[in-house]
């Protein structure tokens, strides 16, 4: 630079120390903030300076040398900001070192600074996340009387870590605190309790919510609308699963990948009609999505397939089981150990050992090692 008549100073440095550390070389840029120092003057690293290559190392994972070039930033009089102590704070909680995060904490409000709504919510995250609940509490009271207002990640944060947690009804109450301060809830808000409520069964808590969702102006994206169908398919809820699916059409959400009309449904949708109307015994149904999965460049993977067949054989539905089984097949797919498996189980719990014989025999033709054999001796 200077050959051409540019002085480099600490802006056009620290532009390369960020190129450095976006390409994982934090390293490197170590080396250039050591440099830079060398030369002082305008060159001299400042605040941001530190900051790019610290959080590029917790990036790259390299928490240690992070950690090293905080302390090494206080020591030569460099006094970090909010955003700092946030980076490191947010690295040592996603290390499990919750307790030297507190210390960071404390020393950054010893310091002066006032943590933001990140610093807390980063905390929150961490203990509600490791299940340390009253310590989550106590965090979003210190929060909350200190003036600091939470936003919708916190709140997010907070119901997403209680719901995975198996505590619903707190995560409910949480999202109705969060409206009744004032904070409108987002698309994943609602996501968060909706994937709740599926995963529990509760279908009428499940809709009301979906409808105050929709009421409240958000509408529904593909996320959304396949958590719907899927807690109808499970239950064999076809005509509501179907409306579902229709709603997301006209809505211009049509279920996976990005289109210019919307978005197209995913593999996810078809396979959760497809199970839904397995499960109703449709056959033909579950045929014809399979069919519009193929023709819409969808292929799932054999384990889905594996799993219906199972299902059906353990219900006594062999049957059915091998009607699918030979659809798959001349649908392109190679059958597996599992599903043969399945199957042979399937016509030994009917007492049918001539079938599963005849299964067990094109197994071995197919070159499948006959791992499953005990399934069958032990029918016979």
């Amino acid at each position: 630079m200077p050959e051409v008549g540019c002085v480099p100073d600490v802006i056009s440095y620290s532009m390369f120390l960020k190129s450095f550390c976006d390409d994982r070389r934090s390293q490197r840029a170590l080396e250039l903030l050591r440099m830079m120092a060398e030369q002082g003057g305008d060159c001299s690293p400042n605040v941001v300076s530190y900051n790019t290559v610290i959080d590029g190392f917790f990036k790259e994972g390299k928490a240690d040398k992070a950690c090293d070039l905080f302390h090494e930033m206080v020591q030569v009089g460099i006094l970090p900001t909010v955003l700092t102590y946030n980076l490191v704070i947010d690295a040592l909680c996603k290390a499990r070192a919750i307790d030297k995060a507190e210390v960071i904490f404390q020393q950054m409000v010893d310091k002066g600074l006032e943590p933001d709504t990140m610093t807390y919510t980063i905390l929150i995250h961490a203990y509600s996340t490791s299940g340390q609940w009253k310590e989550a509490v106590r965090v979003f009271r210190d929060m909350t009387s200190c003036d600091v207002p939470p936003n919708a990640v916190t709140w997010n944060s907070f119901m997403n870590s209680l719901c995975k947690h198996g505590r619903r009804k707190e995560a409910r109450d949480i999202f109705d605190s969060m409206v009744g301060n004032g904070q409108k809830p987002t698309i994943i808000s609602y996501f968060i309790m909706l994937h709740a409520y599926t995963a529990d069964g509760c279908l009428v808590d499940r809709t009301n919510l979906f409808n105050l969702m929709v009421r409240d102006g958000i509408l529904p994206d593909r996320y959304i609308f396949n958590i719907v169908i899927d807690a109808y398919a499970k239950r064999g809820i076809m005509v509501e699963a179907m409306l579902t699916l229709q709603e997301m059409r006209q809505q211009g959400v049509e279920p996976n990948a990005i289109a210019d009309q919307g978005v197209k449904p995913d593999t996810s949708v078809y396979q959760c009609l497809v199970t839904g109307f397995c499960t109703r015994g449709d056959l033909m149904k579950a045929k014809e999505f399979i069919s519009k999965m193929i023709n819409k460049g969808m292929r799932p993977k054999i384990a889905f397939f594996s799993s219906i067949i199972n299902t059906l054989c353990n219900e006594g539905r062999v049957t059915e089981a091998q009607d699918m089984f030979d659809f798959i097949i001349r649908c392109g797919w190679w059958p597996d150990l599992i599903m043969y498996s399945s199957l042979m189980g399937g016509y030994c719990l009917v007492g049918n050992m001539k079938k599963a014989l005849r299964v067990f025999n094109a197994m071995v033709s197919a070159r499948i090692k006959p791992d499953a054999v005990d399934r069958l001796q032990q029918g016979l």
